[in-house]
């Protein structure tokens, strides 16, 4: 298990020739994530409010932000230090509570339900 973790934090590395003064030399390089762990596509108020409007428990929830933040099963049970089995066994019921079947369907379902929760604009 915790290969697998240590797995998931692997930041991918691409090799860049670069030619200096005629030479070409190898360079290691990483490449950044474009969302970090620390950002959010919603405030954590609006979490909280779709969580109360579809009656999400927290659990469920950080799960959610889990899939949004695209991790895999494994990573998110290592952050929430639950096994995968549990977090698989959360995603299934979630998938029933919302009527969805996959985890693009569950982040529409999530994104439409945050849309409906805002007030109309003129």
């Amino acid at each position: 298990m915790q290969r697998l973790a240590d797995f998931a934090r692997r930041r991918p590395y691409v090799s860049l020739a670069t030619k200096i003064d005629g030479n070409v030399s190898e360079n290691s390089v990483q490449l950044k994530p474009i969302l970090r762990r620390d950002r959010s596509i919603l405030s954590h108020d609006a979490w909280k409010t779709i969580a109360k409007s579809l009656h999400i428990s927290d659990r469920e929830l950080e799960i959610i932000q889990g899939i949004f933040d695209d991790r895999k099963e494994f990573a998110i049970a290592d952050e929430l230090k639950i096994s995968m089995h549990t977090v698989h066994t959360h995603l299934e019921r979630l998938y029933r509570k919302l009527g969805v079947s996959s985890r693009i369907a569950l982040v529409l379902c999530i994104l439409s339900e945050y849309l409906s929760l805002l007030p109309p604009t003129l």
